[in-house]
């Protein structure tokens, strides 16, 4: 076995960054709370659906953070994904508002069915963007070995190979495009004239309707990032557990194997 303690850094061991990511969803789901008791005021703060949606993730969160510490959790790939539930929580700021919309508000039917369609399919696209790439690697054995070294008792995940295949290799962006979010927030500020009609057509304060729009991008953004800690640090290592036995750790740090002079990305 590796010793990743000496080669990861101490600060991301999951026993620690479960905590520090418990904090990151508690910073958001404080701003949150706001945003789910005034798209519907009238309604008691812990009967409101949105409320209690934020609060079941924080707790979650709260709890395996607990856990990671009282079992000291090492740098098996199922423990460091728990980061990505504050990586999700981001998309707060997009979603929270189109709960409130979609439940809360008084928008016709219609709207609202429509502001569902745009925030699923949108969301599906840019995830789906994630699970093609991966099956692309998890599909060519020599790509395979940059992102997962095999060794007698181990495979680890390399986060530089991953880092190299994304960005070196395939060339492709985790970031929605500089472009989307000007093109959002420019939509956003376009309706501020018009906000006090948009409000009581909605049904909720016009902020929320400011940060659906605006903030959407930045919900791409969140949840893709959590989807791809999915695929990486649970959906293959439980492929690769079913196939080989052997449990899948996080190597931060160490270098990646090379492509054998495989320098262009392979033809689909």
């Amino acid at each position: 076995m590796r010793d990743l303690d000496t080669i990861n850094p101490d600060l991301l061991k999951p026993s620690r960054f479960a905590t520090i990511s418990a904090g990151i969803l508690f910073l958001f789901v404080l701003v949150s709370v706001p945003l789910a008791y005034g798209a519907a005021p009238e309604v008691p703060l812990f009967e409101n659906l949105i409320v209690l949606f934020i609060g079941a993730a924080l707790a979650i969160s709260l709890v395996l953070a607990f856990i990671s510490v009282i079992f000291r959790w090492g740098w098996k790939a199922k423990y460091y994904g728990v980061f990505s539930l504050s990586v999700a929580s981001i998309s707060f700021m997009a979603v929270v508002p189109c709960l409130g919309v979609v439940l809360y508000g008084r928008a016709p039917f219609w709207l609202r069915i429509l502001v569902v369609f745009i925030y699923g399919f949108s969301h599906f696209f840019w995830c789906r963007q994630f699970y093609v790439l991966y099956q692309n690697v998890f599909g060519d054995e020599a790509l395979r070995r940059v992102m997962f070294e095999e060794e007698m008792d181990a495979i680890y995940y390399m986060r530089r190979g991953d880092n190299f295949l994304l960005e070196k290799y395939f060339n492709f962006s985790q970031m929605p495009r500089d472009l989307y979010f000007v093109i959002f927030v420019a939509l956003a500020c376009f309706m501020v004239p018009v906000m006090d009609v948009a409000s009581a057509f909605v049904g909720v304060p016009f902020v929320h309707i400011f940060l659906i729009v605006a903030m959407l991008p930045v919900s791409w953004m969140s949840i893709g990032l959590a989807f791809r800690a999915y695929l990486i640090f649970y959906f293959y290592p439980s492929r690769i557990r079913r196939d080989t036995g052997k449990d899948v750790y996080v190597d931060l740090a160490s270098k990646h194997r090379s492509l054998e002079k495989r320098l262009r990305r392979k033809s689909s």
